[in-house]
C-alpha cells in the first residue's frame, strides 16, 4: 500500500502542466553558494521548521537558523554542519553554549547524489504565459544506510533544489526551497563561534543524518 509520502509525490506531479519522456541525465551540479528560506513539514501537514539556510557547495557546509517567530517552540534550531569532517554543530548565540557531534552520513537535500536517477522534467504552472511556469527536473533514489528513499526536484537551468520528498521507516518529512538566491551575504556564517573551541565531540551512530534534526 503505498505510504503517505509516496501518495503526497504522485499528487504533486499531477497537478504538473507538460512533462517530458526520461532521458539519461548526469546529475546536475548546485551552485558553488546559495542560500535563502527552508521549510519543514511532515506529509500530515505539522510544520515542523522554518528558517534561513547557506549552503556552500564546494567545502560542504550548511547552516541552518530557524525562524524564532515560526512557532510556538521554546528553543529554535540553530545548527551548523561541516559534511567533509562529518561534524554537527548545534549552537546557542544567546547563551554563548555549543554542542559538537560526529556527523558520519553525509547526504541531505542541497545536492544531488552521484547515483541519482533522473526520472523526468515538467512545468510547474504554465509552460507557455511568461512568468507562470517554472521548468524543473525530478530526480529519485535510494538511502539504504536510512533505509529510506527519495524524489528530488531541481530546476533545469541552474540545478537550485526546489522541493525534496524523503520517506523512511522512522519518518517522512517534505523540505520546501523558498527565495533561493546564488549567493550567501556572510561567509563567516560557514564558522564556528569562538565559544565552540574546545568542546569535546560527541561521538554518534554511523546512521545519524541531517534528517534526523527535523522529528515530527
Amino acid at each position: 500500500m503505498m505510504r503517505a509520502i509516496e501518495l503526497f509525490c504522485v499528487v504533486f506531479w499531477c497537478l504538473c502542466a507538460a512533462t517530458w519522456a526520461s532521458t539519461n541525465r548526469e546529475p546536475c551540479q548546485s551552485p558553488s553558494m546559495t542560500s535563502g528560506t527552508l521549510s519543514v513539514s511532515s506529509t500530515g501537514g505539522h510544520d515542523i521548521a522554518e528558517g534561513h539556510f547557506n549552503y556552500n557547495s564546494t567545502a560542504k557546509r550548511l547552516r541552518f537558523v530557524e525562524n524564532e517567530s515560526h512557532s510556538h517552540k521554546t528553543s529554535h534550531m540553530d545548527v551548523l554542519i561541516h559534511f567533509e569532517e562529518g561534524v554537527l554543530y548545534e549552537i546557542d548565540i544567546k547563551n554563548e553554549s555549543c554542542k559538537k557531534q560526529t556527523l558520519k552520513y553525509h547526504r541531505h537535500p542541497m545536492e544531488l547524489p552521484s547515483d541519482t536517477h533522473y526520472e523526468s522534467e515538467a512545468y510547474l504552472g504554465s509552460p507557455t504565459k511568461s512568468e507562470q511556469g517554472l521548468r524543473v527536473r525530478m530526480w529519485n533514489g535510494k538511502l539504504p544506510d536510512l533505509h529510506a528513499n527519495y524524489t528530488m526536484l531541481t530546476t533545469s537551468c541552474g540545478c537550485l533544489t526546489v522541493s525534496y520528498c524523503y520517506h523512511s521507516e522512522k519518518t517522512d518529512l517534505y523540505f520546501s526551497f523558498m527565495n533561493v538566491e546564488t549567493e550567501v551575504d556572510d561567509a563567516h556564517v560557514f564558522a564556528p563561534p569562538a565559544y565552540c573551541d574546545g568542546v569535546a565531540l560527541e561521538d554518534t551512530p554511523d546512521d545519524h543524518s541531517f534528517f534526523d534534526l527535523f522529528h515530527d
